[in-house]
This record gives C-alpha cells, structure tokens and sequence, in this order.
C-alpha cells in the first residue's frame, strides 16, 4: 500500500459528507502541506496520512492542531499497536487533541478521537469538544489553492506547493510578456515572497545552481 492509496480509502469512505476536499495543500512559505483538507462553512478538517505510525506524523499533525477545526493522523490498521492499553504515540496525541483515523481494509476505516484525557483508548464517533477553526489563515490558504490536481499522500516532488506555484505562475506571465526582465515579471506576478529583491535574489541563485532553468529574458 502506497500513501495515495491510503488516502484513496479514507476519500472512498466518505467521513465528512458534504464538505469541499483538497488534496496536499501548501501551507506556508517553508513547504508544509497537508496531504487532505476537508472544508464547509467554518469548519476545517486536516488528515494527515503515513504508512506508519511515528512520532514524525504526529509533529505533522500538531501543526494544525491549533488552525482547524480538527487534525486527524491516517494509519493501516496493522500499524497501530494498543499494547496493555497504552502506547506512547497515542497519548501524545490525546494529549494534543489528535484523532486518529484508522484503515482496517480497502474500503473502510474508522476514527478513534479522545477529547477527555480521563477516557483515552474509548472510541467515540460525535466530537465533543470542537476547536474553532482559525479562518483568517484557512482563507487565506482557499483563495490561492487553484486548480491542484495532486493526489494527496503524493511525494514531495509531485505537490503543489507556494514555491511551485509562484514559479509557475512567472513562467505563465513570461510566456505572455516575453520581453519582460525577471524583476518586471516579479512585480506583475503574486507570489509566496514578501520581497521583490529577496524573491528575484532567490530564483536566480537557484537558476545558477541549475534547480530550475531560466525563463525570462
């Protein structure tokens, strides 16, 4: 099972009828993502999913602990270990207020949340205690997702992230201003740099590394 595959599961399940998905969403200059996004009205559900159950998928998580309504790991069932009723990971994520989203098959999976510390391990469906989502930052994140046709668990090269999207956004305006200078193209183009400078400073140095080829005049 790949991490696309995971996450086609979870998608087939259907856990949140009704609301908008988006897959692997870029959600800061530094490159994170999250492999699904689940949106309607002011609710924001993050799922972020791995092939196995470590403390790396956990500290994915945590970051959107505090901007969502909910953030959720995805995990095979076989990768989960309730030894005696503890497990280090799983009470890290109590203690965080992750819920755990659990593929026992190809075509079904369930959560597992615990939002009382006194109730670890019971399973419940209902959340009880539901955080506010932060819409001032997922407003933010909507406005600019686009058209993003990556699948979610994609590797790192095949997502869509601010980075990506500017330089594809500058190639798109220099195919239509092609006697535009780099730092033309910059101030017509919105991208994920707060700067002009730092921005034209960073793709040049990156185009004489040979990471991406030049594309304007």
């Amino acid at each position: 099972m790949t991490e696309v595959e995971l996450c086609e599961i979870v998608k087939k399940t259907n856990m949140f009828p009704g609301f908008t998905l988006h897959e692997e969403v870029g959600m800061d200059i530094f490159g994170n993502s999250c492999d699904m996004v689940y949106h309607k009205d002011d609710e924001v559900y993050c799922i972020e999913a791995k092939l196995n159950f470590n403390f790396e998928v956990v500290a994915q998580a945590a970051r959107w602990v505090k901007k969502a309504t909910k953030s959720y790991i995805a995990i095979p069932y076989k990768k989960v270990t309730w030894k005696y009723g503890k497990s280090p990971k799983v009470d890290v994520c109590d203690a965080l207020g992750i819920g755990i989203i659990i593929v026992d098959s190809a075509d079904s999976c369930f959560m597992r949340q615990s939002f009382n510390p006194v109730q670890t391990h019971d399973f419940v469906w209902e959340q009880e205690f539901p955080n506010k989502a932060d819409m001032g930052f997922w407003k933010g994140i909507f406005d600019r997702i686009g058209e993003n046709k990556v699948k979610a668990g994609s590797q790192h090269g095949e997502r869509s992230t601010p980075f990506s999207r500017t330089i594809e956004a500058l190639r798109k305006a220099a195919m239509e201003n092609p006697e535009y200078s780099l730092k033309e193209l910059l101030k017509i183009t919105p991208t994920h740099y707060c700067h002009i400078e730092s921005a034209e400073s960073a793709i040049r140095s990156l185009v004489s590394k040979g990471i991406i080829d030049k594309f304007w005049k």
